[in-house]
């Protein structure tokens, strides 16, 4: 399963669909593997250039990338701009890494309906 993950993240497989992308992207970083993180990251990075900040992929796009850098502190960072800014229902008490996984269901479930976006 990660091998696939990985193949397919990366463009390397047959899936290209970037909702598909994104969503095998999340799941890189919620069962990471130091191989996937490694070849997740500038595969992410070229979205950031085609996706601005503010934008529900870019902020999503963003955020793997953080999540991916696994580095607790900006993850609580992140974590909570992006919640003040317009994710709801991200419990404040809950762990650092229970938030920002919630979070990143939160995002993946609109980014599919983005209009021009494939599924």
């Amino acid at each position: 399963m990660a091998s696939n993950c990985c193949r397919a993240v990366t463009g390397s497989g047959p899936v290209k669909a970037p909702a598909i992308r994104l969503a095998l992207a999340g799941l890189a970083v919620v069962f990471p593997t130091d191989r996937t993180l490694s070849t997740l990251t500038p595969r992410l990075r070229t979205f950031i250039h085609q996706h601005p900040p503010g934008t529900d992929i870019g902020d999503y796009v963003r955020f793997v990338l953080v999540l991916a850098a696994q580095d607790a502190d900006r993850i609580l960072t992140v974590t909570e701009g992006l919640t003040d800014a317009y994710w709801k229902g991200t419990a404040r008490g809950a762990p650092t890494r229970a938030r920002a996984l919630h979070l990143l269901g939160q995002m993946l479930t609109k980014v599919p309906r983005i209009r021009g976006v494939p599924t």
